[in-house]
């Protein structure tokens, strides 16, 4: 049925399908008003694709910089103990830092590590255009703040063939993100204010974290994997994991160690 439909939209069937595009022409009203449920179905389908990079318990190294080669450098400290990297990207409009601007360079890097996009920008779909020429990318995850149509995002995050996760910031209400649960991979949160690594750990996010998954249980809703981003140290590892989160995103803890891979393996023991 879905096939059919897709004929009708006119939408890619090549890998899959770009549903953030709408059609033109004679039947352009009536495709526009079946366009969003039939969107919606197809993000509902592809929602259980889930890589073997989403599993519990994991950890994932972030890196926030402005500065390629710094990037180079913890990428290739990474290499040792990870088998993906998180990058922070931000455009001084979301957040008021900028990060680096290289893109088709980091597949020169020929890194065996996989990417996830943390996007901390004002234009999500607009920014995924540039990071498409870079390999290896396997999840792009945006912040439901200032988004108009957060499902277009996800549809185009989608047609690139790689996950989809939505991040908020400590101050926004989980209910944003509950309409989208059942269409992504991952729901992100921040567990500091973002666009600086180093700010206040915000532990009252646990109660909110608690909260959507209750709701989402109560809506009979399948719960998408919960991850945390922001001030995870071995001192409170042990207390995020009691929230219920399943990826701890970590950066200054690690990048600022003597050695990288112990201190990883240290965050790993705190938490089996």
């Amino acid at each position: 049925m879905l096939a059919v439909f897709k004929k009708l939209l006119n939408l890619k069937t090549k890998n899959k399908p770009d549903l953030a595009a709408k059609p033109r022409g004679i039947w352009a009203g009536f495709l526009d008003k079946v366009s969003a449920p039939l969107t919606y179905l197809y993000l509902l389908n592809t929602r259980h694709k889930v890589a073997r990079y989403s599993t519990s318990n994991k950890i994932a190294l972030t890196i926030l910089t402005d500065d390629f080669e710094v990037f180079k450098t913890q990428t290739a400290q990474a290499e040792k103990f990870a088998d993906y990297v998180q990058i922070d990207v931000m455009d001084g409009q979301l957040v008021s830092a900028k990060s680096f601007s290289e893109r088709a360079e980091i597949n020169n890097l020929n890194s065996p590590l996989k990417w996830e996009l943390h996007l901390m920008v004002k234009d999500p779909i607009k920014e995924l255009a540039t990071w498409r020429p870079v390999e290896n990318i396997f999840r792009a995850i945006f912040h439901i703040e200032g988004v108009a149509d957060p499902q277009a995002v996800i549809a185009k995050i989608k047609s690139y063939g790689w996950e989809a996760g939505i991040a908020l910031s400590p101050q926004t209400n989980f209910g944003t993100v509950v309409p989208y649960a059942n269409l992504v991979n991952v729901i992100l949160f921040l567990t500091v204010a973002p666009g600086r690594q180093g700010n206040p750990f915000r532990p009252e996010v646990g109660e909110k974290i608690k909260q959507l998954k209750q709701c989402l249980k109560k809506q009979t809703k399948k719960i998408p994997l919960i991850a945390v981003d922001g001030g995870v140290k071995l001192e409170n590892i042990q207390e995020i994991k009691s929230w219920g989160v399943d990826i701890f995103n970590v950066g200054s803890t690690l990048t600022k160690a003597k050695d990288m891979g112990k201190v990883y393996e240290q965050l790993l023991n705190k938490l089996s």
